[in-house]
């Protein structure tokens, strides 16, 4: 049966890195994503990287239409392509989230299909943030790291607000990881153009329209498929400092020697981090930031221009002092660098490292 195809397609996506729940909705976007050849392929996908003839082999396909369906996958988003120092070719599935999810909008086209997409993945999350089950595994931060055991995204403090006279470690410091890195990538953001899909567009303004930045090996396939474009590292530099000044929040990969991406999120559109992370008040969903802001209330003249900046609405202001929900604040730095008084600083909250993962073991996700 078709169906068992694409519940065997949802348990094989699911032995990647984030799990999704096997509902109704999940699968009728698998449906609508992969053709049933595709979705057969999917299924039977082994774990890791394979070149054709190694697929062919352990699949028992025909090498030329086996590579054709690989290629038009690839295009699609649904099939990740890399290739080896030696020049083979090797591709591995995709990811769904992050990766089909985000590749579905990244190219940031406005056609019947896309908007189509777009809303049967609102609806999607929607059902995942309703009532039951599902909303209680969205609460509770040991039931959510069984589909997400660490947190794919962590956030980094805009470089300007850490705190001098301490030592800031070579992975809390954004302008080092990208340094490291020699191939760049920008696409549209999924979040984002999925919402103006939907006819919510983005509340922040001065957000470059390609803001999703992407590194290594993923860059190099975003900007062969065209999911994306190329860019220096200096364009990648421009784009970060102007999602900075819009206010935008830095998260990144989460690993400890590297970025795979740089997602710069709001809380209006960001529903794989920042939207679910107010509702639920989960902080399985995000590595937080090492810092917190902390307020000096004697300088503090309560003006409030950092109310609005705080996409966590972590901020308020009582008797005309600025007050901190430290249960909120994700330590990005922003509200740092609006405050005319200099009365808002970062302080060291903790040392935690990200997990020593090699970005290898999930490639394909974004």
């Amino acid at each position: 049966m078709i169906e068992d195809v694409y519940l065997k397609l949802g348990e094989r996506l699911n032995e990647n890195f984030v799990k999704m729940i096997l509902s109704e909705p999940f699968l009728k976007i698998l449906r609508e994503f992969y053709t049933e050849e595709q979705a057969t392929l999917g299924a039977s996908f082994p774990l890791g990287t394979h070149t054709v003839p190694d697929l062919a082999k352990q699949l028992n396909r025909n090498e030329k239409e086996l590579a054709d369906l690989l290629e038009d996958m690839a295009d699609k988003g649904l099939v990740f392509v890399s290739e080896t120092e030696d020049g083979q070719i090797e591709y591995c599935l995709m990811s769904f989230a992050p990766g089909v999810v985000d590749y579905t909008m990244m190219r940031g086209m406005d056609t019947p299909e896309h908007r189509k997409k777009a809303q049967m993945l609102d609806e999607f999350f929607r059902s995942m943030w309703g009532e039951g089950p599902v909303l209680e595994l969205m609460k509770d931060p040991e039931m959510l790291k069984q589909i997400m055991p660490e947190p794919f995204f962590r956030t980094i403090t805009v470089e300007e607000a850490l705190p001098s006279g301490i030592e800031i470690y070579p992975f809390e410091k954004l302008s080092e990881l990208v340094d490291r890195e020699e191939s760049f990538a920008a696409a549209h953001c999924y979040c984002r153009h999925r919402e103006y899909l939907l006819g919510n567009p983005c509340k922040v303004e001065g957000v470059p329209d390609c803001s999703c930045l992407t590194f290594g090996k993923i860059a190099d396939y975003v900007a062969a498929r065209k999911f994306g474009k190329r860019i220096t590292k200096q364009e990648c530099m421009d784009i970060l400092k102007s999602t900075e000044r819009a206010g935008m929040v830095h998260n990144v990969s989460n690993f400890i020697n590297r970025i795979v991406a740089v997602c710069n999120c709001c809380s209006c559109c960001c529903d794989g981090v920042l939207k679910p992370l107010k509702k639920f008040e989960n902080k399985a969903w995000l590595g937080y930031s090492n810092f917190g802001v902390t307020v000096d209330e004697q300088s503090c003249s309560g003006c409030g221009d950092c109310l609005e900046r705080c996409q966590m609405q972590a901020l308020s202001l009582a008797d005309e002092v600025i007050l901190i929900n430290e249960d909120r604040c994700i330590g990005c730095g922003n509200c740092v660098a609006v405050c005319p008084e200099k009365s808002l600083s970062m302080k060291r909250r903790k040392h935690d490292k990200p997990p020593e993962v090699d970005p290898a073991s999930i490639r394909g996700g974004v």
